[in-house]
């Protein structure tokens, strides 16, 4: 953008040092817009100000620190300096400000939730796309309190928004979320799931389950992918769903990463070593660890202590990762793959980039997306069994494994084996199991096929 926003020449102050205090007071330096001051006296004593009711927004800009990374902090202040201005240009709203980094509130006018939610749509797709790259996407996370209330809360119903924005998770979309009373309870738990993280290490309640994969001809194991569980208090076993989403947002899912890296090469270490014969390991790699500086040198050390061939272990990435900077991806990726990792791409189907990165990345493996498979042999048309066979074709060309997740029926395994697809992943052959169930299967297994596992091995 050009020259900074500037709506101090709005206010009509006569003496200078006064003018002075006022903007140190009301104002911050990057995009001379309202401060989070300017806001909360509002909020504080909102009649003063003609204002009868009205909801509150809080925002903020996900991955705002990998746009300063790639491109600058000047393409950053740009970013910030323009959601100012299509703040200051909204017709609907009492009060705006940024708060700090990243973060803007709106004090809006009362309406019908569905009204508040498109206009906060139209709002955000206004400034979707980072002007410095207008290829790279913008997303939001925002939360809105929409209450009968709102006297009794005043300043502190940013809390509520808050509460609902933090319940903004995934990766690749802009998310607004009202805020309601059960939200509250589910974030009290979060923070505790979290608190509890050091415990639940220390105590073994993190467990590593292992989902088989096989080959469909000769129904052979040939593989598995390890699965973070929480045996909770050794009560119940809590599905990742209810814990990951936030450890990702809370960035402590880096920890849980490599917790689970380190149980599967200390199994692998021990399977070789009393003999049986291994076969590669999927692992998950997240955002938060694709990223990290110190990446490799993690991977290394872990992989080393227990002194693993290289070939034996797989990391999965998602393909959504590749919205934030394929570039880097790939190059993460070459040098994961230059060591002798294999590599694989998780949910392939589900992203913008698809066709186009396959050609760029060092892939091993393609995992076909299970909302394809899901459809396989339902669906009347073949639009999707037409996909997925012209993506099975893509692989054999491109020389890369294909396999499919989510396989539940055998009209599902025996059509995606007659199409091609090399491995088989899903309830028709095995649900995730405890690492002492696999191991049996693994020590039953009659044959290997660890050397096909690779087509560049």
């Amino acid at each position: 953008m050009g020259a900074a926003l500037d709506v101090r020449k709005e206010v009509n102050i006569d003496e200078f040092d006064k003018r002075d205090l006022f903007n140190l007071a009301y104002f911050e330096l990057v995009t001379n817009y309202y401060n989070w001051n300017w806001m909360r006296e509002k909020l504080t004593d909102f009649e003063a100000f003609g204002i009868t009711d009205f909801a509150f927004v809080h925002f903020d800009i996900k991955d705002f620190k990998m746009v300063n990374e790639i491109y600058g902090h000047d393409a950053g202040d740009d970013l910030l300096r323009r959601v100012c201005q299509v703040l200051h240009e909204q017709d609907w709203t009492y009060y705006t400000c940024r708060c700090d980094n990243d973060n803007f509130a709106m004090m809006v006018h009362r309406m019908p939730d569905q009204e508040i939610q498109s206009r906060l749509e139209r709002m955000f797709a206004s400034m979707d796309r980072l002007e410095a790259d207008r290829h790279y996407p913008i997303y939001f996370r925002c939360g809105v309190a929409s209450i009968d209330n709102v006297a009794e809360y005043r300043a502190t119903i940013t809390d509520l928004a808050k509460i609902a924005q933090h319940f903004g998770v995934k990766a690749n979309e802009t998310e607004i979320y009202f805020y309601t009373d059960d939200m509250k309870r589910k974030q009290l738990r979060s923070k505790m799931l979290k608190a509890d993280l050091d415990r639940a290490m220390s105590e073994e309640e993190l467990e590593v389950y292992y989902q088989p994969k096989y080959e469909p001809s000769t129904n052979t194991l040939v593989g598995a992918e390890a699965l973070i569980r929480w045996n909770y208090h050794h009560e119940s076993i809590l599905p990742p769903k209810d814990f990951v989403p936030y450890f990702e947002q809370e960035g402590t899912i880096e920890r849980v990463d490599r917790f689970v890296l380190d149980q599967v090469c200390r199994k692998l270490e021990q399977w070789k070593r009393e003999g049986v014969k291994l076969v590669p390991i999927s692992v998950n790699m997240s955002r938060a660890q694709l990223y990290s500086p110190v990446l490799v040198k993690n991977v290394m050390d872990i992989v080393n202590k227990y002194d693993i061939d290289r070939r034996y272990i797989e990391f999965e990435l998602t393909e959504s990762l590749a919205y934030y900077d394929s570039k880097y991806m790939i190059e993460v990726m070459k040098n994961l793959r230059d060591l002798g990792f294999m590599l694989s791409i998780d949910d392939f189907g589900t992203g913008y980039s698809s066709l186009s990165l396959l050609a760029d990345m060092p892939l091993t493996t393609l995992k076909l997306d299970k909302s394809f498979v899901d459809e396989i042999g339902h669906d009347k048309e073949g639009r999707t069994s037409y996909i997925v066979k012209n993506i099975l074709e893509i692989t054999k060309f491109l020389k890369i494994n294909s396999i499919a997740e989510g396989v539940e029926t055998e009209v599902q395994k025996d059509l995606l084996k007659d199409w091609g697809c090399n491995y088989i992943q899903g309830y028709f052959y095995s649900k995730p199991v405890p690492v002492a169930l696999f191991e049996k299967m693994l020590r039953n297994q009659s044959v290997g096929i660890v050397d096909s596992v690779s087509s560049e091995e």
